[in-house]
Parts: C-alpha cells; sequence; structure tokens
C-alpha cells in the first residue's frame, strides 16, 4: 500500500529525521521536482518526503517547482499533504521561536494552477480534520503550538519592506513564499492539506531588525525538533 501521507519541507524540518526506506526519482508533466522522494517510516507507518529547496537548499522560493512536486505526491496515492516551513511573525504577540498551525492563507501575488487549458474553479483552503491532527499530535508530546490565524505569501526571494509589512500586518499573522501555492494546488487535485509553520524571526520593522538569512536558519534550529517531533508522531499514528 501506497503512503498516503506527503511531507514538504524547507527550512522548518530540512532533514525530517526518520527512517530513510527508499530514495527515487519521480517525472511529471510539469518537469523536475524540488529532490528525490524519499520514503519515510514512523512507527509502523510511512510517508513521502521532499525537499522543498533542493538536495543543498539551493532553490530560491520564487524558482520552486510547484506543480511538479504537488502532481508527484498525487500521482503516488496521497491523500493528505503536510507542509513545513519557516516564516516572519506580523504579529507581536507570536513570538519566535513559535510554531503555528494556521487556519487559512492568503496569496494574491502568485497563482500556481493545473487548470491551464480549462475554465475550473476550486474553493480553497485548509482540511479542518488534518489541522485537528497535527494539534493533537502536539498535545500528545506537551508541545505548544499557536493554533489558528492567517499565512500571508509573497512572491520572494527578497525580504519585505517596512511599509509593507504594516499593511500585511491588517490581514494577516504570519508570512511566508510558499504555504498559498501548495495549498492551492493540493486542493485541485483533491487532497487535503495542512500547514505546520516554525516562526523564525519577526517581520520587517516588527519587533527589531530582521536579522539576516543565515541568522534566520540559526534560530529556526529550535523549532525544527519540535516541528520534526510532531509531524513524526502524526505519520506513526496514520
Amino acid at each position: 500500500m501506497s503512503p498516503k501521507t506527503g511531507i514538504i519541507s524547507g527550512s522548518g524540518a530540512y532533514e525530517l529525521g526518520a527512517k530513510v526506506l527508499e530514495e527515487f526519482e519521480a517525472k511529471t508533466p510539469y518537469g523536475s521536482l524540488s529532490s528525490k522522494i524519499q520514503v519515510v517510516e514512523s512507527g509502523k507507518n510511512r510517508a513521502l518526503f521532499i525537499r522543498r529547496h533542493g538536495p543543498e537548499h539551493t532553490i530560491p522560493p520564487h524558482r520552486i517547482n510547484h506543480r511538479a512536486n504537488i502532481y508527484s505526491l498525487h500521482s503516488l496515492g496521497v491523500e493528505n499533504v503536510i507542509s513545513i516551513g519557516s516564516v516572519g511573525s506580523l504579529k507581536e504577540g507570536i513570538k519566535p521561536p513559535a510554531v503555528v498551525i494556521p487556519e487559512d492563507y492568503i496569496s494574491p501575488f502568485r497563482v500556481d494552477t493545473f487548470f491551464d487549458d480549462r475554465v475550473e474553479h476550486i474553493t480553497p483552503g485548509f482540511s479542518e480534520e488534518l489541522r485537528n491532527s497535527l494539534r493533537e499530535s502536539a498535545l500528545e508530546l506537551g508541545l505548544e503550538v499557536h493554533y489558528g490565524g492567517i499565512y500571508l505569501q509573497t512572491l520572494g526571494p527578497r525580504l519585505e519592506t517596512k511599509a509593507e509589512i504594516r499593511m500585511y500586518s491588517r490581514f494577516a499573522d504570519i508570512i511566508g513564499m510558499t504555504v498559498g501555492s501548495e495549498a492551492s494546488l493540493s486542493r485541485e487535485l483533491g487532497m487535503n492539506f495542512a500547514a505546520i509553520c516554525s516562526v523564525d524571526n519577526y517581520a520587517h520593522g516588527i519587533g527589531g531588525e530582521v536579522p539576516d538569512f543565515q541568522e534566520i536558519l540559526k534560530r529556526s534550529k529550535i523549532n525544527q525538533e519540535k516541528t520534526k517531533a510532531i509531524v513524526l508522531n502524526f505519520i506513526g499514528k496514520q
């Protein structure tokens, strides 16, 4: 039986920490994936794992082939997609380091779709059941998470200006560059989707100066063990 859960991760948990049973290339009508797909095991259950930014973290966010990544999981029988990634906080009350399981997203700047040659529409959104399962997984481990909040996707690769952040902070709670694309494409193919976000810095103009990228990666390691433990516990219970 093929794994029913697919994990796509970037800075939030670049190495999932699960036992890797197999690694293989996947071909899609939409080109190459960001990385080889790993079959990982937690408990008695398996999941598929893709490194969003490539095996050496060299693919910038605006160059990620989201369609290939999502299509490959769908073609392999995945029903639930979990996205792990690093985000900035738009609210002083969400203080880094923290973990957020957002309830909805805004993605007005980049529209990824499989519907290039036909008129078809979906109602986007996260799976409440999948979000609840991730929260329960965290509670079982005694780990604190922010449950709720709005994710806003920007284009990247640059971070945002202070003026942009003042505007975005009126509508959202955390900000990143990938979740909206992955969520919309997953829903187009009928897969459930949820995100678990590692809050590694305040956005520009909130809570002090934004650290450089290397410092953000350093801070993200504080959250990695937490996000990985939650996801591995989730896989183990499926």
